[in-house]
């Protein structure tokens, strides 16, 4: 299989594609002294995200890993990246007890029975390492971040206001270069999602980056904006 690369989306922000189940975004941001990655990727690509991290930065190891959340094909390599790199690991204060226990996205309340079997396994952070809560409204290296729960209880999505390019994870996605909702047996309440998706949509960005899809650029704002409309119109 060909190695995957990162593509420059922005003037600050950099994706690669790695082909898991369905393909899932690892983002890095440069900033002013050094570069950021946010989420760690699918299992089994662990080897090819540092290969491609280290090509990316010119050999410069990041300052830091933020994860939008802990489901397994977000944060595979997270430890390995701490272990190895030294690098500190942000996370949504509410999801960090998901990532280091005791609590477990297996055990929420989920409108779908699937989501309860799809969560049996504990996410790859469990026991350490996640300790730098992040929090409505901080800003880091020009990222502000926002709370987005539903998909996952402590998701955070990032917005760049340089860049004019909102980072949201899984609250939205776009299979096909659509606009639309997460998978839904992935997604423990999708009524609280939405409500979600209504709070970013309102934020000033014109490119919509989902960790699942294609990056929606120019028009990412304007389609989330429409999605919304269209369910308050029903």
């Amino acid at each position: 299989m060909r190695p995957q690369t990162f593509t420059q989306l922005t003037p600050h922000i950099f994706r690669l594609e790695q082909p898991f189940r369905a393909p899932v975004g690892v983002w890095l941001v440069k900033s002013g002294d050094g570069w950021l990655v946010i989420d760690a990727g699918a299992p089994s690509f662990e080897g090819a995200l540092f290969e491609q991290i280290l090509k990316q930065t010119g050999g410069a190891r990041p300052n830091l890993l933020i994860l939008t959340h802990g489901h397994l094909d977000h944060a595979a390599a997270a430890e390995r990246m701490h272990d190895e790199w030294r690098v500190p690991i942000a996370a949504g204060r509410l999801e960090i007890p998901y990532l280091t226990g005791p609590q477990r996205y297996n055990k929420i309340p989920a409108d779908s029975f699937l989501y309860r079997l799809i969560q049996l396994s504990p996410p790859p952070m469990i026991g350490r390492n996640a300790r730098y809560p992040l929090d409505e409204g901080m800003r880091l290296d020009g990222l502000e971040v926002f709370h987005a729960p539903g998909h996952a209880p402590g998701m955070v999505a990032l917005l760049h206001h340089a860049d004019r390019a909102l980072i949201c994870g899984d609250v939205f996605m776009s299979l096909g270069g659509k606009v639309s909702d997460p998978l839904a047996p992935f997604t423990y309440d999708m009524k609280l999602n939405r409500q979600s998706q209504a709070k970013l949509a309102a934020l000033d960005f014109d490119h919509l980056f989902p960790s699942h899809g294609q990056p929606v650029m120019n028009d990412g704002g304007a389609q989330a904006r429409e999605l919304v409309a269209k369910r308050r119109r029903r």
